[in-house]
């Protein structure tokens, strides 16, 4: 009997320790948005031939793209952290290009009036013969002050070898958020 009595501190301690993590994650689980598509449509009348990775910025109402797929009005706000978890990018259509064959390397940021450069997701060797990129996101990025910003800015860093004209694209991300606790 008292052996049973010794063990029983040591059951208790087990329990509570293990009762706790579940109910983080639990916590966890209704506090995080997963995998919120996102996707923007791009316009671009030329791409010359840019050896040397010269930025092109396009305005990008990231803010008002995630509202919309949340079917909320300042959705952003009440959100801590929103993390970038997947981006490529479609050619749609072009006028004298069929596939990504003109570039052999892309890199995404953004930027605000207020805020400053940040790379988002990069692709160094783009295959021959594809319409779509999958883009490598950076890791462990968070982009909430970027996203909840008016002023953001898509920055396009591509190494070319062909000129290109009137492109179209189709830049779809996936996005995770946690809900701010506080609010």
């Amino acid at each position: 009997m008292k052996k049973s009595l010794l063990f029983l501190p040591f059951i208790l301690l087990t329990v509570l320790v293990s009762s706790c993590s579940s109910d983080d994650d639990v916590v966890d689980r209704l506090t995080k948005i997963t995998d919120i598509p996102v996707n923007a449509d791009l316009s671009l009348e030329y791409l010359p031939i840019n050896l040397f990775e010269i930025p092109i910025e396009k305005e990008l109402n990231l803010r008002q793209l995630i509202d919309d797929e949340l079917g909320s009005d300042q959705a952003l706000d009440q959100v801590k952290e929103v993390e970038l978890e997947d981006m490529s990018l479609e050619l749609l259509s072009a006028d004298d290009q069929e596939n990504f064959d003109f570039i052999e390397s892309v890199t995404l940021g953004v930027r605000t009036d207020n805020l400053p450069y940040k790379e988002v997701a990069t692709l160094d060797n783009v295959p021959s013969g594809v319409s779509i990129l999958d883009l490598n996101p950076t890791d462990d990025l968070y982009v909430d002050d970027y996203a909840k910003s008016n002023s953001m800015k898509l920055v396009v860093k591509f190494k070319s070898i062909e000129d290109a004209n009137n492109l179209n694209l189709k830049l779809r991300m996936e996005f995770d958020a946690k809900l701010d606790p506080s609010l």
